[in-house]
This record gives structure tokens, C-alpha cells and sequence, in this order.
């Protein structure tokens, strides 16, 4: 069983979220912890019947395999989930910042956006769901709670260009706005007066925090609109909500700069994202007074003019008006200094030339005036005055200031700020590319890989699709490692397991080794080598060899990149990164298909997975790679996995087709494209029940439809070597009959879920209870009561287990031959 989880106290990014979340991984079962928060309370009634929330305590958690958690990573906000933490595999979905102790996940998406709906939002879009209105709703809900209608300084492009395909998918927007900020009600009145009554502000270098209380001893409404309008009215950069209880206290704090309030309540207990944060505290007097004082400390450093003025600063000598207008409109300034120059580099300032006033002068007839007679101020601040004193002095200035160092009479031109710049977000300063690859790993992998390079200093690679797929800001449960010669796998296996925990597997023959992780990430090792393949198509040989070599062996540019973990050097040594930008997927040279076909195969299921194309050389080295000699030379166990694999995928109907565009599929298998619907209509509900991997069982399925709509369907499952039971399986779908067809076998996985698929107006007569001989049966062929009828229902039953009767016409048959001669009539 998969869970979808969020945290306590819904808000509705974290229940926007879960709705995704249930579309993206169907049949998960989405799991409510306490409550609902605010304006969900209201809501959640009138949405009950379309919302399929299960309360995490009537969920049995020994059955949960794995939990899908969104907008949250904290295991101690997930109720009886946590038991599950270290157990099974957690899939995290959140915007909060990473932070010690959150929980191991092998998957999902972490990153500082405006809300986890916009995490989810581009899974949506590339898998070609759609969604309903309410879906599309309450996940643009989501994103208009966190982001503040768009206008909070966490709120991202991301978060536009989701809300964007959510409209598209027929979010009404009207209703997210009552939904989202209604009303206040009396309670909520009543705890804005008194917030508004207790506000002071507090200044600590130049950061100006609001702080409030209120006590209250009833329904708590509610605070997050109370915050923010606080925010508004004493424009404050941040706010700190305190609200005593009977026997606790709520702090609840925002921020729109500088502040990350949500480090800043972690000394407190609480947490949250930065700009947006929750504690819960006793001894309300000791944190607040720890809170401030420590306020400085979490203060991102303000910046001075030096940082963001524009340097150096053009200026005009004296000059006409006529020509100080010519420069300013060549220059396209709205504005220029006019100074005079003094020794030493030192100006004196007369004042600025605006171009409006110089056009006024020009239209009065006295374009050949000094320009001296027509200059507005010009102030001069030093460069290290605080950004937020600068404010006051550009309305006093027109719009700009000069910074500069007064020395003596004159003054030493550093550079010019406007309210241009005041505006100008300042560009962040990008990280290495390995650190980025390195935070894009789940938590999982990301303590995995810092593991290794604590213990391991040398010789040790992030490989293939884990560096792909962190680059592309996704990530999946299995973490690929190489290891050079001296690096040995199954020191490295060991020591996975006794620092984490879990088991491994060594194959000393091929040098590879796979650990699970006791959380559910799987690892795999594998010691570099290069291949030599004897023909087109054939097994490669192998032996040991440096990182570029191994490299030299991958199939795609975008898979043949590594991480060093030593350095954290990126490896690429065929353009993979330009190719991943330009979504790609290129071979690493022109016989790469022709030395194993099964090459395009994984390429179709990745161009599917992850909205690539095949590159023009890769198209030029289709045709040679298909030809009957070389195919006759591939290895069938290796294109057959392939396929397996594709069937597995979420998107393996794109990449059928794309294979049969590219004219592969027919000389690879054999195979035509089937009829999208019956896919459509799969059901995998009991899928869990025969004891299959769901993956596996979801595969077979899958197997089992393609193969139907094919033509010689047996010999289509012979060549591909299926085993006995799916070609029985298949057999039996192919029967006209099905009256004649035992229901038994119909009902078990995956045979059940590709007959309903096939025949959904079957159904009805698939789940019927069959009928079965009975003693009243018995007795109206005749039969007195007595001992013998339970002998005879005996033999009928045991016949019925060994599969001898399917029908209950065949037992009736059976009871007769039993009783006597077949008739109706017994003898006295």
C-alpha cells in the first residue's frame, strides 16, 4: 500500500499537494493527520464526497510499502508514520529548505519555491494528465496561500508558470480568492484588535520587526492573514505573532527580507521556510527575549550602496544646454552629474542634469544657455550607507544619489544608485555545478553520497542517471556509483550497510554489487571498466579500466557524465550537459546501435520519461542498427529486459509509439502499436494481492494487452520467452468461450485487471459469486437425507480444488455419476 501524507493541520498547498500527489502515483491512499487549518475547516464539508481522505488512524501501518510525503520533510509531523522511517521508501515533495534530521527520502523534489504545488505541477504537465476544475482549484489554492496572491518574496517563476497550467486546467480563480482570504470572523477581529493594540516595532540594523500579542481562550482563527496584514500596516519587513493559550504559546512569524525566520524559531522548537515560520513554546517571556536578542545574529548582512551602485559614474563638464541634452539622449540617461574637476581625482559637484528639465530650457529658447542654470541637486552619500537609509534621500534627490568619498572642497566619484536599483533584484551568485548536483539528491541519497566521501577519499563516481537526473531536477530511488581500480565494491558494499544499515549483494564474476539501503535506496556499484564487443549485436567483454573509459562505453551523451565525489569535478567529456539543455539524446558514436540495438529501446523510454528527442545522428544510425543481420546477431534477453523495463514506465505507451515512428518497433520484436483504451481501463487496485512486486504485476498486465492485439499472439509470447503462466494467461484471454472458462483463474492478478480492460461489460459476470453444489441440490436429484450426502458433497468439492469441475452444471454431472446411474430417480 502507498501513502500519500502531508502533515498536521492541512493548509492548502499540503492539501493541493496530496491531490496531486494521488494522480501522479494512482491507487495511493491519501492519508489525513489531525485537522484542517483556517478557511479548510469551512471547506472541507462541502468537498467530503470528492475528497478521499482517510484518517492516518484507521490506515494499518504494517501495510504501508511506501509513503509519498509532500510540503512537509519532518518525520516528527507525520503521526504514526514516522514508525516508517528508515523502513520503507519516502518519496519527499517539498518547498521547505533541508534541515538536520529530515527524513531519508530516495525520491521527489526538494527546492526553495513559493509552494510544493509547483513541485508537482511540471510532473503533471509531462506526463499528460489533465485534471478537473476542483483538482486545478485546490492546488492553485495552494499556491496563492503560500505565495500571498503572488506577492511574497519566496514566490518564484516556478510558482507563475504552475499557476498558469492550473488555470489552463480550469482553475476558477474567483472562488481561490473567497477560499483563501474570506472574511474575518468575530474571533478573528477580536485577536487583530488586540494585535493591533500590543504592535511595536523593533529595529535591529535597519530591519524592522512588528511585534504583537494577543491572548485567547477559544477558537484559535486563523493567523497567517492576521500576520500579513500586520505586515501592511506598519511596514514592517518582518512580524512576530505571540498568542498565549491557557497552557501554551503560538508564535508565529513572517518575513519579507533578510530574515530566514524560519532558522530563526528553530531555537525555540519551532520551523517552517524563510519567510514563513510556527512554534509552539512554554515560558512564553524567555523565548521572546532569546528571539530578539538573537535577532542580529540571523539577520542576513544589509547591503551598503558600495555593493549595488552602478560604477563608474558618466558626468557632464560644463557645457550649453544644446549639447548637454545631445549627450544625455546619445547616452539614453534620464539624468547626468555635472562636475568640475579639482586635483587628485576629486570633483566638485555642481549638480544633475536632467533631460525633462534641459527639453523645458530647449523649448524656451535657451538651448545655448550655461547648463549650470538649470541643475536640480545632486546629494552625495558615502559607500557604505545602509540600503535602508538610502530610500528617504532618493525623493530628496530626484531619483538618484551619487555615492562617493568627500575629500576636502571635492569629492571622489565611486558610482550612482537610482530607484531604478532600488527595485533591481540582485543576481545570485550561482553555485558549482557538483554542489547543485549534489543538493539536488534526495536526502537519501545526499547522506549516502556524503558518506562515502568521508570515509572513501579517492576513486569513487556519481555516474549515468543520478547526475542526469539531478541535473534535470529529478530524482529516483537508485543511486549509481563507479568505482576505479583500487577501490574495491564490496569494501564499499559493507561499509553502506553497517553505517546505514540493510543488505548486499556481490557478482564478483562482473565487479558489481547492489546494496539496499535499510530506507529504502537502492545502490549500485559497479567497478569501471571499458567493453571490446566481438560482433554487432553480441555480449561485450570486459575488463578493468580508468573512469574515461567507462565512460566511453555508456549510450548517450546525457548518461555519460560523472561526479567525482573527491572533488566534486564534474566529468563530461562528450558534451552531455549542452545536449541535456538541449533535451537530446545523441549516441557516443556512429556504431553505437549497431553494437547493441537495445540502445534504442532505452532511448525511446527515456525521450518518453523525460520529453527528449533523438538527435539527427542518432536518427542517420537507426537504419544500419535495424538491418536483419545485425538484429540476428542481438542478444534476445537483453532487447526482451528492455522491453520489460519500458512496460514498467509511466509513459511506455509514448515510448511504443515513438519506437514505431522511428520504424524499431516492428524490426526489434516484431510488435504493432495496440489501441490506446484498453490501457486506459486497467485496473490495479488488488495488484498487491498475489504477491507480485506491484511494478512487476503492472508490467505483466501491460505485457499481456500488447500481446492480445498482435498478431499470432502464442508465437509473439514463445519468441519472447515468456514464462509458462503468462502464455497459459494469455491463452486464456484469447478464448471465445467464457462461459466454459473457469472464473477462478479470470479472477486472479494480472489476468483480472486485463480482462476487465478488455471486456468492462464482463464485469458483472466476472464478480458474481459462482454456485456451488449443495446439499439441497443433492436432495432434489433424489438423494434421501443421510450420511451419504455429505460424502458426496465431499468428493465434488475435492474434485472442485483439483480444477476436475469448473461449472456447477459439471459438479450436478459429477453428484449423478455419484449417486448412481445418472438419472433423476434413485432406487428404494
Amino acid at each position: 500500500m502507498r501513502v500519500v501524507v502531508a502533515h498536521e493541520n492541512l493548509d492548502f498547498d499540503a492539501l493541493g499537494s496530496m491531490v496531486l500527489a494521488g494522480r501522479l502515483f494512482p491507487g495511493s491512499v491519501l492519508a489525513l493527520i489531525g485537522g484542517l487549518e483556517g478557511p479548510l475547516k469551512e471547506i472541507a464539508p462541502l468537498l467530503e464526497d470528492r475528497l478521499d481522505l482517510v484518517p492516518a488512524a484507521e490506515i494499518p501501518v504494517e501495510k504501508v510499502t511506501e509513503v509519498v510525503l509532500v510540503d512537509n520533510a519532518r518525520p516528527e509531523r507525520i503521526g504514526p508514520f514516522k514508525a516508517l522511517v528508515g523502513r520503507v521508501p519516502f518519496l519527499v515533495f517539498d518547498h521547505h529548505p533541508r534541515a538536520p534530521g529530515d527524513v531519508p527520502a530516495v525520491g521527489g523534489r526538494v527546492a526553495q519555491v513559493g509552494a510544493t504545488v509547483s513541485l508537482l505541477v511540471p510532473l503533471i504537465r509531462e506526463r499528460g494528465l489533465t485534471l478537473t476544475p476542483l483538482e486545478a482549484t485546490l492546488a492553485y489554492a495552494g499556491i496563492w496561500e503560500d505565495t500571498g496572491g503572488f506577492s511574497f518574496p519566496s514566490t518564484t517563476p516556478q510558482d507563475l508558470e504552475a499557476a498558469y497550467f492550473l488555470a489552463q486546467q480550469g482553475a476558477e480563480i474567483p472562488r481561490v480568492r473567497e477560499w483563501v482570504r474570506p472574511q474575518l470572523g468575530e474571533e478573528a477581529r477580536e485577536v487583530l484588535k488586540s494585535l493591533i493594540r500590543t504592535a511595536k516595532v523593533v529595529e535591529r540594523q535597519g530591519f524592522r520587526l512588528l511585534l504583537a500579542r494577543a491572548q485567547e481562550e477559544g477558537y484559535v482563527p486563523a493567523l497567517a492573514p492576521l500576520a500579513h496584514a500586520l505586515l501592511d500596516l506598519h511596514e514592517a519587513h518582518g512580524v512576530l505573532l505571540v498568542l498565549r493559550l491557557a497552557r501554551e504559546v503560538l508564535l508565529i512569524a513572517r518575513s519579507r527580507e533578510r530574515l530566514d525566520v524560519g532558522r530563526w524559531l528553530s531555537q525555540v522548537g519551532g520551523g517552517g521556510h524563510p519567510r514563513a515560520a510556527f512554534a509552539r513554546v512554554r515560558g512564553v517571556r524567555n523565548a521572546v527575549r532569546r528571539l530578539l536578542e538573537s535577532l542580529p545574529r540571523y539577520l542576513e548582512p544589509e547591503p551598503t550602496l558600495a555593493e549595488v551602485m552602478t560604477s563608474p559614474v558618466e558626468t557632464l563638464r560644463p557645457t550649453t544646454v544644446r549639447e548637454a541634452l545631445r549627450v544625455l539622449e546619445e547616452r539614453g540617461y534620464g539624468a547626468m552629474p555635472v562636475v568640475e574637476p579639482l586635483e587628485g581625482g576629486r570633483v566638485r559637484v555642481l549638480g544633475l542634469a536632467r533631460r525633462r528639465d534641459l527639453r523645458k530650457a530647449e523649448r524656451l529658447g535657451l538651448a545655448e544657455h550655461p547648463v549650470e542654470g538649470f541643475l536640480a541637486r545632486a546629494l552625495v552619500l558615502p559607500p557604505e550607507t545602509p540600503l535602508s537609509e538610502v530610500e528617504p534621500h532618493l525623493k530628496a534627490g530626484g531619483g538618484r544619489v551619487l555615492v562617493g568619498e568627500r575629500l576636502g572642497e571635492g569629492v571622489k566619484l565611486l558610482g550612482i544608485f537610482t530607484r531604478t536599483d532600488l527595485y533591481r533584484k540582485r543576481p545570485a551568485l550561482e553555485k558549482p555545478l557538483g554542489e547543485r548536483i549534489l543538493e539536488a539528491l534526495p536526502e537519501g541519497a545526499r547522506r549516502v553520497v556524503l558518506a562515502l566521501r568521508e570515509v572513501f577519499p579517492q576513486g569513487i563516481y556519481l555516474v549515468g542517471g543520478a547526475v542526469r537526473d539531478a541535473l534535470l531536477d529529478r530524482s529516483g530511488p537508485d543511486l549509481d556509483l563507479v568505482l576505479e581500480p583500487g577501490v574495491r565494491v564490496g569494501e564499499v558494499a559493507r561499509f553502506l550497510v553497517e553505517r546505514f544499515g540493510g543488505s548486499f549483494g556481490l557478482h564478483y564474476a562482473f565487479g558489481t554489487a547492489r546494496v539496499r539501503v535499510s530506507f529504502g535506496l537502492t545502490v549500485d556499484l559497479a567497478e569501471s571498466r571499458e567493453e571490446v564487443y566481438p560482433y554487432p549485436g553480441a555480449l561485450p567483454q570486459v575488463r578493468p579500466a580508468p573512469i574515461a573509459k567507462d565512460l566511453e562505453r555508456r549510450d548517450y551523451t546525457v548518461n555519460a557524465m560523472a561526479l567525482s565525489l573527491a572533488t566534486l569535478e564534474l566529468l563530461d567529456p562528450y558534451g552531455g550537459l549542452e545536449d541535456l539543455r538541449n533535451r537530446l539524446l545523441r549516441p557516443l558514436h556512429p556504431l553505437s546501435f549497431v553494437e547493441d540495438p537495445s540502445r534504442i529501446v532505452r532511448g525511446a523510454r527515456l525521450a518518453a520519461r523525460l520529453a527528449f528527442r533523438f538527435s539527427e545522428e542518432a536518427l542517420k544510425a537507426l537504419p544500419p542498427a535495424l538491418l536483419p543481420e545485425v538484429l540476428k546477431g542481438a542478444s534476445k534477453s537483453r532487447l526482451r529486459d528492455e522491453l520489460f523495463l519500458t512496460l514498467e514506465e509511466d509513459t511506455f505507451l509514448e515510448a511504443l509509439s515513438l519506437l514505431e515512428e522511428l520504424g524499431a518497433l516492428g524490426p526489434l520484436y516484431g510488435l504493432k502499436l495496440p489501441p490506446r483504451d484498453p490501457f486506459v481501463r486497467l485496473r490495479w487496485e488488488p495488484l498487491e494481492e498475489e504477491g507480485f512486486p506491484p511494478g512487476r504485476a503492472r508490467m505483466e498486465a501491460r505485457l499481456l494487452l500488447l500481446l492480445y492485439f498482435q498478431e499470432n499472439p502464442l508465437e509473439k509470447a514463445l519468441a519472447l520467452g515468456l514464462p509458462k503462466r503468462l502464455q497459459e494467461a494469455l491463452a486464456l484471454l484469447l478464448k471465445g468461450s467464457w462461459e466454459e472458462v473457469d472464473k477462478e483463474a479470470l479472477g486472479k492478478e494480472p489476468l483480472r485487471s486485463v480482462f476487465l480492460a478488455l471486456f468492462p461489460e464482463k464485469e458483472g459476470w466476472l464478480t458474481e459469486k459462482r454456485r456451488v453444489l449443495m446439499g439441497r441440490d443433492l436432495l432434489q436429484l433424489g438423494l434421501k437425507p443421510g450420511p451419504r450426502v455429505g460424502e458426496i458433497l465431499r468428493q465434488v468439492a475435492e474434485a472442485r480444488a483439483r480444477g476436475e469441475v469448473r461449472t456447477f452444471e459439471e459438479e450436478l454431472a459429477l453428484a449423478r455419476r455419484l449417486i448412481g446411474d445418472g438419472s433423476f430417480s434413485v432406487p428404494q
